[in-house]
């Protein structure tokens, strides 16, 4: 069955086919209708952070890159690419072992190399002139509708938790969200799902199958798909291509998340739910 996704381009809506099969093209009007009730019955969504609610240029991985060249590991952007959105010491133990860090320096490399990478990332993300906003100037507003409407909006990353709570005091998110956690708060980082679930536990949400999860990276979907999220959302604001995103087993791709419909059946229901006398 043919995956579809939406994708906006001047002001048009395309379907955009998994790799290996021919383009189909859908008419805007009939796009828009097949996928008006995609949040309805949902009641958590889970966002990552940098390049899905948050723009910062790839700030993060050209700097994570470049503190590991300066410290003698010639990494490339190809080599760095397939690691976005993997936790920071992951990446930094990979290519510790590929450029043949001997083991009894291995832990003192990677924390310095770590300890580098959060001094230049703190300096550059909350300069004056930092240029870290909002994915896109609707998104207060997107986030407040969905929360009238029932749904509420998680937050993942894999920033350290102090780099995180400083993103999240600097764009207002502690007003636009119901909740937020890094992975350096669960045993392990994207792909596992650890975060989904801790999110589920501190919003009370019950059913994962009513969690729908957006990411712009391959790491974010195959994290959805193994907290066995009900939709998996991949967009295209930040790091993957449509056609990774879906081979990765994205439901749906979006050029950014703020696309995706506000529910309002959800939003009728509450309006002319009937008091509880019982």
């Amino acid at each position: 069955m043919l995956r579809h996704a939406t994708r906006r381009c001047m002001s048009t809506l395309y379907q955009v086919p998994p790799p290996g099969t021919s383009r189909i093209t859908m008419s805007p009007s009939l796009l828009a209708s097949r996928t008006q009730n995609l949040l309805d019955g949902f009641e958590l969504m889970v966002c990552d952070m940098a390049g899905t609610t948050v723009e910062e240029g790839g700030i993060v991985y050209e700097t994570l890159r470049g503190v590991m060249v300066d410290d003698g590991m010639p990494v490339t952007v190809e080599e760095m690419h397939p690691w976005h959105g993997a936790k920071k010491e992951a990446v930094l133990e990979h290519f510790c072992k590929v450029h043949k860090t001997p083991a009894g320096e291995m832990e003192e490399r990677i924390n310095r190399v770590a300890d580098n990478f959060l001094e230049q990332i703190t300096a550059k993300y909350f300069s004056e002139d930092s240029p870290v906003r909002h994915i896109d100037p609707m998104l207060p507003a997107y986030f407040t509708q969905l929360r009238k409407a029932g749904v509420k909006v998680g937050l993942d990353t894999g920033y350290p938790e102090d780099i995180q709570e400083l993103l999240v005091n600097k764009l207002g998110f502690k007003n636009l969200t119901d909740s937020y956690i890094s992975s350096y708060s669960v045993a392990e980082g994207r792909p596992y799902p650890y975060m989904i679930h801790r999110l589920m536990e501190r919003t009370g949400c019950q059913d994962v199958r009513k969690v729908c999860k957006v990411g712009d990276s391959v790491r974010d979907i195959e994290m959805g798909k193994n907290a066995g999220c009900g939709l998996v959302v991949g967009v295209l604001s930040g790091a993957d291509s449509a056609e990774d995103l879906l081979s990765a087993g994205a439901d749906i791709i979006a050029e950014c998340v703020t696309d995706l419909p506000i529910p309002h059946r959800m939003v009728e229901e509450q309006a002319y739910a009937l008091p509880d006398l019982s």
